[in-house]
């Protein structure tokens, strides 16, 4: 790592700082060999004071077990009621997994507790099918989960479920992750998951609107991770800040997308995410320093911080995590507006983060109650005719 790269990390421990996380470990995760290196971020996160809690799942133990009993694979079907023979295999591969993740976040430093913290009940019937050993959340004991984190623990989530006598249910992970978020108020959900269609995706992001749309046009996603983009936009909307889909088998994977601005799995957020806010004095060196490329390629003329701080109220960040990765400037003058110093950085070109930037000043313009909004570029008459901005002239402005 060099020193820079720390750097940028160091600007995320305060938001981070005592934060809570529901972290989802797929048991084909578990079983595999980066798990290792998942306890390691997990352990980092850990020294960081963040409190998190972690449901996992067995679908790979599940299965391995079943061949190894019975020579055929056997799979969960959340169609299908659970057979007895399943949960008992269940309940066998879900141990197995429980005392795996423990004994290796022990090994780490991390205090870690298996939580009996989900009361369940049956599924029931569901369109004239009984699901008597299938079950779903009844109540999650908050006051339990609460208590062990501030004694500093890490609490386990099974998803294998008890209910009111104490009968065994197998849970939907999925569905249990996302209740627990919900429930807790979760800042993030961070699934891990061995899918090749995650895999294969790097620093996506999706509003609640957005997400649910993808889900609607069967983009190049797998049916599971459509699944999971639905939940996801529904935990935001029921509270849950975000939700992050990761490459379970991918090195690094939860620090390389909690620690950089890219990110570098699928992330769903609230409407909208970032915030476009007007600048103050203290932000003019970040501006020119984010304009210095652009200006250097005479994407943008040249400004000094004497000009910036003259007019400051007419600039305007757009802030990521509190990091400034766009800036516009909107300059008022009588019978017209002029956009100016639009920029985005390099690294989030095409995420929007210009259109919004752009719509930030359209809405100015329309509150002073002026009717006109020009821009001088020789560069991004592209970009602005994407907008349905027309060219002008001189005769425009008069």
């Amino acid at each position: 790592m060099k020193f820079g790269d720390l750097r940028g990390i160091l600007q995320y421990v305060p938001q981070f700082r005592d934060k809570l996380f529901i972290i989802h470990l797929e048991g084909s995760v578990v079983g595999s060999d980066n798990f290792s290196n998942v306890v390691l971020d997990l352990a980092v996160l850990y020294s960081l004071g963040v409190r998190f809690v972690i449901v996992h799942g067995a679908d790979q133990q599940i299965q391995d077990l079943n061949v190894e009993r019975n020579g055929a694979e056997l799979f969960l079907d959340s169609d299908k009621p659970t057979g007895r023979d399943l949960l008992e295999i269940s309940i066998e591969a879900v141990s197995r997994v429980t005392n795996t993740i423990v004994r290796e976040l022990t090994a780490v430093g991390l205090k870690v507790t298996s939580a009996n913290a989900i009361i369940a009940r049956q599924r029931g019937v569901i369109k004239g099918v009984d699901y008597p050993l299938d079950g779903k959340v009844e109540k999650v004991d908050e006051d339990c989960l609460c208590d062990f984190l501030e004694r500093g623990m890490v609490p386990i989530l099974t998803p294998i479920g008890f209910d009111d006598v104490g009968d065994s249910l197998v849970m939907n992970e999925d569905s249990l992750v996302f209740t627990v978020g919900e429930s807790l108020g979760a800042n993030k959900v961070i699934m891990l998951t061995k899918d090749q269609s995650i895999a294969t995706s790097s620093g996506v992001e999706y509003s609640v609107s957005e997400a649910r749309s993808v889900t609607k046009n069967q983009c190049n996603l797998s049916d599971r991770v459509n699944l999971l983009l639905r939940k996801a936009a529904q935990a935001c909307e029921e509270g849950v800040e975000r939700v992050h889909i990761l490459d379970g088998l991918r090195d690094y994977a939860i620090l390389a997308e909690l620690f950089s601005n890219e990110g570098v799995g699928v992330m769903v957020h609230r409407d909208p995410y970032g915030e476009i806010r007007q600048a103050k004095n203290s932000d003019v060196a970040e501006i020119l320093s984010i304009i210095r490329g652009a200006v250097m390629g005479s994407d943008l003329l040249p400004r000094h911080s004497a000009d910036i701080f003259s007019c400051i109220e007419d600039y305007f960040i757009l802030e990521i995590d509190s990091n400034v990765v766009g800036t516009v400037a909107v300059h008022a003058c009588e019978g017209f507006v002029e956009l100016a110093c639009l920029f985005v950085k390099r690294n989030h070109e095409g995420s929007g983060y210009g259109t919004r930037l752009v719509a930030h000043a359209e809405k100015i313009t329309r509150e002073l109650g002026v009717g006109k909004l020009y821009a001088l570029s020789t560069q991004a008459t592209g970009f602005f005719e994407k907008r349905e901005w027309r060219d002008g002239g001189l005769e425009d402005l008069l």
